[in-house]
């Protein structure tokens, strides 16, 4: 009787669609429960309140990728033909999105309402377009038993990649230092921007120059939230600055879909068969999602994770079949133009592979392959034409400071351009850097800084990458099917960015990062040809299945093993800290830190010039810095009257600066490398303090220290 109920119980025809991706749901909910255990003294309540409260911090990261999910709408007729529509819309949107908040900052019009108002409006597009899909039946596509335990041995990545995110911006990744870059100019400049009201060069950050579209984005969300000018993303408890990591891990995530697709198209036009191409895509997905080096980067407030976004958005338009040559071509110069917005070195980095990939795409007739790239190199410009023009007006060269030779240097002299320049290449033979990519840099000359091991692939955050792609590629290239000629192509593809990487930067493992997506689908590609060699089972049963299972693990267990090993074995117990406890402001003693008596000194007494310093993301409003290269306030004065402090002292005053803060440490660093202001040295300093009756306050454990300029005639 009760079989004979059950077998008339109605099919659910959605239940197996929706029942995958439950169980991956279950299988992160796990791994975050774990990982937020990890490296810590923390009690599961503890940990687990932490990360729940913490996650309502990633909202307004979420709404900004949805909004330009629904921008790229209107566009869609371009790609109406593509089995891939909906990545390619979100590729295309986010593309849109991030130069839409530019233009806005640039023009001045980025505020709270235009922010929440192009929200709105790319919101309910894409719910204009959803609803009636969602009424017509349209269900995610079906994930098989193999592709599931594929995707679940990722998600502990993933979970790290979300924890990280969730710590304050300088706790995790002693590779980056803390993440020195973003709490140098890729946090600081919204912060910045979002007090001038418009996104614009300033003197002391010469990282105001590069065209800055994820900082954009970040003002963006500052915007949307409400941020108040005087605090910007620090204010409150610093929420916001978790909800920027947020939307660049979120760009992590965006790769690995938009890289599973391809290769799933990649291996379909390569006669691959359905099941397996599709498993060989979840593959390919997951070593871009759980590749160490992707979290690491991911989970901090950088711009990597958008390049790859965009390159593998590029990658997979060029994968379709059915699309108008001129189409193809706007999408790739689109896609190419925002990457290099992203990041200036991705017009090599994505710029070449995607010119190889829009010509073998584009059928050899001179009346559809030269409609395509002029179509591709327009675009490209446009979208790049707000950077240029900003630049150009503020300091006559367009792309400064690159091209400083031919279009002029802008407000700097020779010497910090010089300063810069060396900073920023390698000195050294072919040979050095080939023994650089695969292992490290040849000996530091005397008196020169010591160079870090393991800059390029034999770094431990690749995992089995490396190796993986090489050997994917000789497989590929040894295949007697169409696989072999994707295979050169994607080999060529790796190649030149590998050369770019060898000609054109200062030769640090992150920079090779615009590898991922390639290497990630070569991979892909190579273990479907390999399991359809092997006769494995559809369903993800065999070998050749089991050997991709092994490779994800690994992936996911050097990224653990990373992070577990962060701020000595001791990474878990920032996840309650919010980004607030770096400012003191909420200690019983502020002045137990420089930052807590920065932040909490009379505001009537004068500006405080960092010297050392430029890392001011903590430090607050009242604070005058400027990176390493740009013109040192204090340089200029002491090279005026280099035995005069009290006229030093005089000359700050006049710019309104009341207090000098020095950071010894980082200063010596700094000069031991060339990169600073050559008279600011530790010697100068010392000198400086001593006639001007020594030290206010010190701060032995930061090696700061404080210098008070008395106004004429305080004692």
């Amino acid at each position: 009787m009760t079989g004979a109920n059950e077998a008339q119980q109605p099919h659910n025809p959605s239940a197996s669609h929706w029942r995958g991706p439950g169980l991956l749901a279950l299988a992160l909910a796990a791994s975050l429960l774990v990982v937020s255990l990890l490296g810590s003294s923390l009690s599961p309540i503890v940990a687990l309140g932490s990360l729940v409260l913490k996650l309502g911090s990633l909202w307004p990261g979420l709404v900004y990728l949805a909004a330009a999910f629904g921008l790229a709408w209107p566009l869609r007729r371009l790609w109406k033909d593509a089995p891939d529509a909906a990545p390619i819309q979100l590729a295309v949107g986010i593309a849109i999105m991030v130069s839409l908040s530019h233009l806005l900052g640039v023009l001045g019009l980025l505020n709270s309402v235009t922010a929440i108002g192009s929200c709105v409006v790319g919101i309910g597009l894409a719910v204009a377009q959803l609803v009636p899909a969602c009424r017509a039946g349209v269900r995610p596509p079906s994930l098989g038993p193999g592709q599931l335990v594929i995707a679940a041995l990722a998600m502990p990545a993933l979970a790290v990649l979300i924890v990280a995110a969730l710590m304050p911006p300088g706790w995790l990744w002693g590779s980056e230092y803390g993440g020195f870059d973003a709490l140098s100019y890729h946090l600081q400049l919204p912060q910045e921007w979002l007090a001038a009201g418009r996104i614009t060069p300033v003197e002391h950050n010469v990282y105001s120059y590069l065209p800055g579209y994820i900082e954009s984005a970040f003002v963006h969300l500052g915007a949307l939230t409400l941020a108040p000018l005087d605090r910007g993303l620090v204010a409150g408890d610093g929420w916001r600055l978790l909800a920027c990591q947020g939307l660049h891990a979120g760009l992590v995530v965006v790769t690995s879909w938009l890289t599973a697709r391809a290769t799933t198209r990649l291996a379909l036009r390569a006669d691959i068969t359905e099941p397996i191409a599709r498993w060989s895509g979840v593959v390919a997905g997951c070593l871009a999602l759980a590749t160490p080096w992707a979290v690491v980067t991911g989970s901090l407030a950088y711009n990597e994770a958008g390049v790859n976004a965009m390159l593998a958005g590029v990658l997979l338009v060029c994968a379709q079949e059915r699309m108008s040559p001129v189409s193809r071509g706007a999408l790739v110069g689109l896609l190419v133009g925002v990457a290099c917005g992203f990041k200036p070195t991705a017009m090599f980095f994505v710029g070449v592979p995607a010119g190889l990939l829009l010509i073998v795409a584009t059928p050899r007739a001179r009346k559809t392959l030269v409609p395509a790239l002029a179509a591709g190199a327009v675009v490209g410009l446009v979208t790049l034409a707000p950077w240029l023009v900003r630049n150009a007006l503020h300091g006559g060269n367009p792309v400064f400071p690159f091209a400083s030779d031919l279009l002029g240097s802008a407000h700097w002299t020779g010497e910090q351009l010089a300063r810069y320049q060396s900073a920023h290449t390698f000195d050294g033979s072919v040979a050095d850097r080939l023994r650089t990519l695969l292992w490290s840099s040849p000996t530091a000359a005397p008196g020169s800084p010591a160079v870090e091991r393991f800059r390029g692939l034999a770094n431990p955050q690749w995992g089995l990458l490396p190796v993986l792609t090489l050997g994917s590629i000789v497989v590929l290239l040894l295949s007697r099917t169409r696989l072999h000629i994707t295979g050169f192509l994607l080999a060529a593809c790796l190649l030149a960015q590998v050369v770019a990487w060898l000609a054109f930067t200062h030769l640090q493992s992150r920079f090779l990062l615009p590898l991922l997506p390639l290497g990630a689908t070569v991979a892909g590609l190579a273990i479907a040809r390999l399991r359809t060699l092997a006769g494995d089972r559809p369903d993800g049963r065999g070998g050749v299945a089991l050997l991709a299972g092994f490779v994800i693990a690994a992936q996911s267990v050097f990224v653990i093993a990373i992070y577990a090993s962060q701020q000595g074995g001791n990474a878990g117990i920032g996840l309650p800290v919010y980004p607030a406890a770096f400012t003191d402001r909420e200690v019983e003693d502020p002045y137990l830190s420089a930052a807590g008596w920065c932040n909490t000194r009379p505001q009537d007494d004068g500006l405080v010039l960092l010297v050392g310093d430029s890392t001011p993301l903590y430090f607050g409003p009242g604070v005058v810095y400027h990176t390493t290269y740009d013109t040192s306030p204090l340089g200029e004065l002491l090279r005026e009257t280099p035995a005069d402090a009290a006229a030093v002292a005089r000359g700050l005053r006049a710019q309104g600066i009341g207090w000098v803060l020095v950071n010894d440490s980082e200063l010596r660093r700094l000069q031991q490398s060339g990169w600073y202001d050559p008279d600011v040295t530790p010697d100068s300093l010392r000198a400086f303090t001593d006639d001007l009756g020594g030290a206010e306050m010190v701060w032995p454990d930061e090696r700061r220290y404080l210098v008070r300029l008395a106004p004429e005639g305080t004692p």
